[in-house]
């Protein structure tokens, strides 16, 4: 399935934190600052559901809140639905560090797809970049044995 998801806003979510493909860790043997990073990621989340967009700016970096808009978030965050169907959970986060970032992905679940949110923490604790972007799907398994 293709995501129409806007390339404008990814782009600069991505610039605006350096994070790409981080190769993540298990989140449970994350340190206390990816533990930090985690429960600030997972906020975001909560916060987007919520439609709490001021909380949200509140708590970006000063570049990312110049970078991207509430408005601009806004319209991406309430377009996911439209194009995925309701949403159904979230996967289990994985952590990596990049750039001298932390960097959260979680996996978003809706009716017609996964999405795969990676937010970046700065060192003072701010979300300093956010990305949304088509999961990638799990490697085949191996094939049944036919007997």
């Amino acid at each position: 399935m293709r995501m129409f998801l806007p390339v404008a806003l990814a782009a600069a979510l991505l610039a605006t934190s350096g994070i790409g493909q981080a190769a993540p860790q298990e989140a449970a043997t994350a340190s206390a600052p990816a533990a930090n990073a985690q429960q600030a990621a997972l906020q975001l989340l909560d916060r987007l559901d919520a439609g709490d967009y001021p909380a949200i700016e509140a708590s970006f970096s000063d570049e990312m809140r110049q970078q991207v808009p509430s408005k601009q978030l806004r319209q991406v965050w309430e377009s996911l639905p439209q194009q995925l169907g309701t949403a159904t959970g979230r996967g289990e986060p994985q952590f990596a560090e990049q750039g001298g970032y932390q960097v959260v992905m979680v996996p978003l679940m809706f009716e017609r797809g996964v999405i795969l949110s990676q937010t970046a923490i700065d060192g003072e604790g701010r979300i300093a970049g956010f990305l949304l972007q088509p999961a990638q799907p799990a490697p085949a398994g191996e094939p049944a044995p036919q007997s």
